[in-house]
This record gives C-alpha cells, structure tokens and sequence, in this order.
C-alpha cells in the first residue's frame, strides 16, 4: 500500500503536477491532501482544477488548512476589511479568484481526519492540529507533548510546518511532509512524502524535486499578484527560488518599524514603506 501525502500547495499548480506525476510513476495506491491548497502564488483557480481533477479520477482524501478557513471567515463576514497591499493583497487576490464551488469544497472537508483500512494499522492526519488548522507542532508547542501522549494511534500526519521531518514520542510518531507550493530548506525544491504501508505499520519515504520555478515566476509577472500583493508577493519568489523564509520575521519588522514611526498599527494598514524597509533588510 502506497499513500502519496500533499501538503502546503499556496496555489503552486506547478509543483503541484510535478509531485503527482512523480507519485503516479512510484505506483501509489491513494493520494492524502492536507490543506492549504490556496495563496500566496498567483491563479488559485488552476490548483483547483488539478484538485477537482484528482477528485475525480482517483483515491483521494483531503482536508482544509488555515488558508481555506481565511477564505470561509471572509466569506461569512464580508465587512472584515482586506487590501491590495502587502499585508493583505494576497489574500484579496486569493479570495476573489476563487468560486462558489471552492469555497463549498472548503465548507465541507474536515480539518483533520483517521486513515482505516482493513490490513492496515490507522493513523491520523490534519493541517495544523486536530483541534486547529492555525497550530504549528513544532518543539516549542508547549502542548506537543500532551497532544501526543493523547493521541489514540501510533501515527499522526501533520502539515502547516513546511518543514519535511519525522519526530519521534517514545512509540509515537508525528511526521512533517513539508510543503508542496512554498517548501522550506532544500533550495526551494518542491516536497511530498509517500506512507509505505505494510501489516506491520507505515514506513515514510521523502522526497524533493526540482521543478519549473521560472514558469511560476511567469505567473507571478502575468497574473497582477505582483501589484495587489506587493512586497509579500515578492517574499514568496524569493522563497520560491531558495528555501528561504522571511515572511513572518518581514511582518513583524514592518509592524514594528510602524510602531515606531506612527505610534498605532491598525492591520492591515501598515503603509507600504514600512514594509519596503523590512523587505530591504532580509533581502538584498
């Protein structure tokens, strides 16, 4: 039994297709989705063609990440307030080239969910945690311990990391199988994971391909993600071409250069120039 594990797409269609193509000719069974299908790279719509497209033809399970609960909270209160700039262009691109039947699809998928299968051992899997799609298990969760003492299988999946990793509690494992769209590390080279199943338990193969980055960069310069996302839209080329992540370090420079400056920050509106100066000191 082979399971080809997907997480953290952001919309990279293109890595997307090169990590299935290369599942199919490893012969997998099944194909597990972990969420965050949307964001951050340009034309959301053509991720969701593959998704559907996937649906469709094969075993698939999928779940939400935060990236579809973002849109689904937009979609039920209208008046939140999103901007063409840095702080929030991205995820105004995201939301208005989306449909109805995407966000419909969000609406009806878990955050998280059990793999049975007669034969096989059941593990479990989500974005972010069970009980959050927004939680990062990461070493200085405070409750990463608890959450895996409590855990009822031996396994549990977990994307929103963009970290591909395996960590071990006692006979418990939490496995990270990094990002497919915006992958951490590894010179930016695209991440998926195949669970190779046996009576006896899952064993994890990783893997990291190289993939066309300038044909995503042309969609970065065709779409007008560019424009309506600004200094985030370059963070994520940047990401894109090296492995590299300064998104969240950037954010929190810019707010506190704001701070600085002007006293009171009201997200999003952080003026472009605060954003400029922290752009300019992480990328050179």
């Amino acid at each position: 039994m082979k399971i080809a594990v997907f997480g953290d797409i952001h919309s990279n269609h293109i890595a997307l297709e090169t990590c299935i193509h290369h599942a199919m000719d490893q012969g997998v069974d099944e194909f597990l989705f972990l969420g965050d299908y949307i964001s951050d790279c340009p034309y959301p719509d053509k991720t969701m063609k593959v998704v559907y497209e996937m649906e469709e033809k094969y075993c698939c399970r999928f779940i939400r990440g935060n990236r579809e609960d973002y849109m689904l909270n937009h979609r039920k209160h209208p008046e939140e307030r999103w901007t063409y700039s840095s702080a929030s262009g991205n995820l105004l691109y995201t939301y208005e080239n989306l449909t109805e039947r995407d966000l419909d699809f969000y609406e009806r998928i878990d955050i998280q969910g059990i793999y049975e299968k007669e034969g096989y051992p059941s593990f479990r899997y989500c974005h972010g945690s069970l009980m959050s799609s927004n939680e990062l298990l990461l070493p200085e969760n405070e409750n990463l311990d608890k959450i895996m003492s409590d855990l009822d299988v031996n396994l549990l999946i977990s994307g929103h990391t963009h970290i591909q990793e395996t960590v071990r509690f006692g006979n418990k494992r939490l496995i990270h199988p990094g990002s497919v769209g915006l992958p951490w590390y590894y010179e930016g080279k695209t991440q998926y994971m195949i669970l190779h199943g046996t009576q006896k338990g899952w064993e994890e193969e990783f893997f990291q391909l190289t993939y066309d980055v300038d044909r995503v960069k042309k969609e970065f310069e065709t779409s007008g993600i560019m424009q309506k996302a600004h200094y985030w839209a370059r963070l994520a080329l940047h990401t894109l071409y090296t492995g590299d992540d300064y998104f969240s370090p950037c954010l929190q420079l810019a707010i506190k250069l704001c701070e600085e400056a002007e006293t009171i920050v009201i997200w999003p509106d952080i003026p472009e120039k605060y954003w400029e100066m922290a752009y300019r000191e992480f990328i050179r």
